[in-house]
């Protein structure tokens, strides 16, 4: 059997740990990974996938080995077989993305088991859980003055420190509120971004703010 044909087979056998992998990556905050890391986390899907597989249809794998001690051996595949790979790939990553995105770690930490999340740092922790829909944010920024509208995207990671203000108004340091023209702002790392608030309600607009908009 040439040689490439049986890297290609074991690729076959390894692909729904790494499908899932990339599913994962491409859905969930996650903390930095190296190219070891990622292959042992497909591994471990792949033991899950063909686990699960083999609990489903009763101690059967989902290939079978033929021409077995002669010169052309080979893995065969049925269109079941594969079909029902497919489902458990795309159930096993969901599982991990809600696991990661919702931190199902909290019910460890009820039990006082972990005191971990499942994302990677508190500024992940404090928008994912406790911001919600339409969240109203004050930012303060260095120079004494500060930003406040509607919270829409934030960096991934901590150290982007970015995040985009809709409704945008700034407010000086003597208190003084000017709306921002436009759809709302994007506030980078250059920013210096001091702080940030997340508030109950916006503050009603004055007369002369609502005329100027209007």
């Amino acid at each position: 059997m040439p040689t490439s044909l049986i890297a290609l087979q074991i690729l076959l056998i390894l692909l729904p740990g790494f499908a899932a992998t990339y599913i994962v990556q491409t859905l969930a905050v996650r903390g930095q990974q190296t190219d070891f890391d990622k292959v042992i986390e497909a591994a471990l899907y792949s033991v899950l996938i063909y686990g699960s597989f083999s609990v489903i249809e009763g101690g059967r794998l989902p290939f079978a080995l033929s021409g077995v001690g002669t010169a052309n051996p080979t893995i065969q595949w049925s269109p079941r077989s594969l079909l029902i790979l497919l489902g458990l790939t795309v159930l096993v990553a969901t599982a991990a993305v809600l696991y990661i995105n919702k931190d199902a770690n909290r019910l460890l930490r009820k039990i006082h088991f972990t005191t971990r999340t499942t994302r990677r740092s508190v500024w992940n922790d404090i928008f994912e859980g406790q911001a919600n829909d339409n969240q109203i944010v004050q930012v303060e920024l260095d120079g004494n003055r500060s930003l406040i509208g509607i919270l829409s995207y934030w960096s991934d990671t901590a150290d982007e420190n970015s995040i985009y203000v809709e409704q945008a108004r700034w407010v000086s340091a003597d208190g003084t509120e000017i709306a921002v023209p436009g759809t709302g702002v994007l506030l980078t790392r250059e920013s210096k971004i001091k702080s940030i608030s997340l508030l109950d309600d916006l503050a009603p607009e004055t007369e002369e703010e609502t005329a100027a908009n209007e």
